[in-house]
């Protein structure tokens, strides 16, 4: 083993040694059973409103304050269950509280609430305090296409109504008396809805705009400190993987907005909405992390979809292929057909690098006789090396052009297919149901973090091999052959096997283009020695 190839090897190993201890460091805790009551969302801080010039200071709450007589009931009343239903989502609210206790996503069999838990329940702001409502029975007024929940009395009392307003969004109308504000309590956070709940958790985040400034908090993030922010925001949301729950204003702003890290890893949130307008209403869109469908709203919840740093290569990735599976009726195909797309749009350029990597190697014997006969003097060497270059119109720099150029492309891809909605239960053929989700044919290897075993991701390193020794300048460095697309292929053993399939075909097209500019290299050989007869081949003498 010559030195190059030992240090590609040990650069390997160190970069494989540091993979698994990341996976090792940063792997979740377990998940705690969930609570079979819903929990008090008092317990949290909630910040006190930033006050404007004009109106008078107030203490912040630490706690909930105790509630009055006027909203103190009979605990042992039985709940009353009221559902809200659309082609969309199934909603189901509690008396307990009057919050969303169960909101199911039909399209995609997805439940955000958490079980046993409850979103938006009751709560007042008053200046003594934050009342949490969450566990007071409330009279129910219940009408075709609304519901309401009411608590108290003239004194001190709170009327809610909720509404379905189109798919995915219901509107929450509010009226309060003896208060100065009503809570909007998001404290149980979003449930978990993906099988792998480490991949699902990676993607939660918090969303806060104000100021037409967004604000984005991870899970991590509020586990270091939770955040708090004043006047001026005009909505709050929480994402998962696929899924998003925003509380936004209509035309109001909240009075101030907050959020925390819970102890199984997901977030809680709220808001204040000031009762200067009574009643008052909010707008609530518990629906699929789609970007079209959230930037129809116009207040930038399409920013809640991370498209990294290639966004506009992203948008026009997601566009044709949403097209082509218009077209075609099938994700798996829609996939393959983009990669042809692809693959003909960076031909030029890859047809360029294919003839300078052959061209290389037909001058490897050339190369070759340069080192020996300069061995002690390199600068001569790598006169006599560009001069070779020069005559024979080799840039050996122009095979890195063609890997730049696309690196933008497959980073948007990666962007766009590890979080694309509609690839979420997407069959293409029999083992693959869902193109969403690693292949795992064969399994789980025992170690490593368990990474899934699957054809597709054998097949595509099996073709990296293929292509590497149609198109190695050096046969000799089987690092770079093999050990490297061994290494590309544990990297995809966890990504989509959407992605997994475009690249394996995005390969395949390369070999057959490989295959093809072979002849190419051999005419383009014979051409040049016939030319330049000083052009030694190899094995002559």
């Amino acid at each position: 083993m010559n030195k190059d190839t030992l240090r590609m090897v040990i650069g390997f190993g160190i970069v494989l040694v540091i993979l698994i201890v990341w996976q090792m460091a940063f792997r979740p805790k377990p998940q705690p059973a969930a609570p079979t009551a819903a929990p008090v969302v008092a317990d949290t801080v909630v910040p006190a409103p930033v006050e404007t010039a004009a109106a008078e200071p107030e203490p912040a709450p630490d706690t909930a304050a105790p509630l009055p007589a006027a909203l103190r009931a009979d605990s042992a009343v039985p709940a009353r269950t009221e559902v809200l239903e659309n082609d969309f989502i199934r909603a189901e609210f509690s008396s307990i509280g009057g919050g969303l206790t169960s909101c199911r996503l039909k399209k995609y069999d997805a439940e955000l609430v958490p079980e046993g838990e409850m979103l938006f329940p009751a709560g007042l702001w008053t200046g003594n305090g934050a009342l949490d409502l969450s566990a007071v029975p409330m009279q129910v007024s219940a009408g075709r296409d609304s519901v309401s929940f009411s608590a108290g009395d003239e004194s001190l009392g709170i009327t809610r109504t909720f509404r379905l307003d189109g798919d995915y969004t219901l509107i929450l109308e509010t009226r309060v008396t003896g208060a100065r504000g009503w809570l909007v309590q998001g404290g149980a956070g979003m449930a978990i809805t993906e099988q792998n709940a480490k991949d699902d958790l990676s993607h939660f985040h918090f969303y806060a705009r104000g100021d037409g400034k967004l604000k984005r908090s991870s899970a991590r993030d509020l586990g270091k400190k939770p955040v708090a922010s004043g006047t001026g925001t005009d909505w709050v949301g929480l994402k998962s993987k696929y899924f998003f729950i925003a509380a936004f204003d209509s035309g109001a702003v909240y009075d101030s907005s907050w959020a925390f890290a819970r102890e199984d890893g997901r977030i809680g949130f709220g808001a204040l909405t000031r009762a200067e307008s009574n009643p008052s209403a909010i707008r609530l869109y518990l629906g699929p992390l789609d970007y079209d469908r959230l930037h129809s709203f116009g207040r930038g919840f399409e920013n809640a979809v991370s498209l990294g740093w290639a966004k506009p290569i992203a948008l026009g990735i997601l566009w044709l292929l949403k097209f082509l599976y218009r077209v075609f009726g099938n994700w798996g195909v829609a996939i393959i057909i983009f990669s042809i797309i692809m693959k003909a749009i960076f031909f030029p350029l890859t047809r360029t690098q294919t003839k300078q990597m052959r061209q290389m190697q037909l001058l490897q014997p050339k190369l070759t006789e340069l080192k020996a006969k300069y061995k002690d003097n390199p600068q001569a060497l790598n006169q006599e090396t560009m001069q070779l270059y020069k005559l024979y119109k080799i840039n050996p720099l122009s095979g890195c052009l063609p890997m730049l150029v696309q690196l933008p492309v497959f980073w948007a891809l990666y962007s766009v297919l590890r979080t694309f909605i509609d690839l979420r239960g997407a069959s293409f053929v029999l083992w693959l149901k869902d193109l969403s989700q690693p292949d795992a044919l064969f399994g789980h290897l025992p170690f490593f973090g368990n990474p899934p075993i699957g054809l597709l991701p054998i097949l595509m390193g099996v073709s990296f091999i293929a292509q590497n020794m149609l198109t190695s300048t050096d046969k000799k460095n089987w690092a770079m052959t093999i050990i490297f697309p061994i290494f590309i292929t544990a990297i995809f053993l966890n990504f989509p096997s959407g992605l997994q399939l475009y690249w394996f075909m995005y390969n395949v097209l390369s070999i057959l283009e490989s295959v093809i500019g072979l002849k190419g290299g051999r005419k383009w050989f014979k051409n040049k020695t016939r030319k330049e007869p000083g052009l030694k081949t190899a094995g002559t003498n």
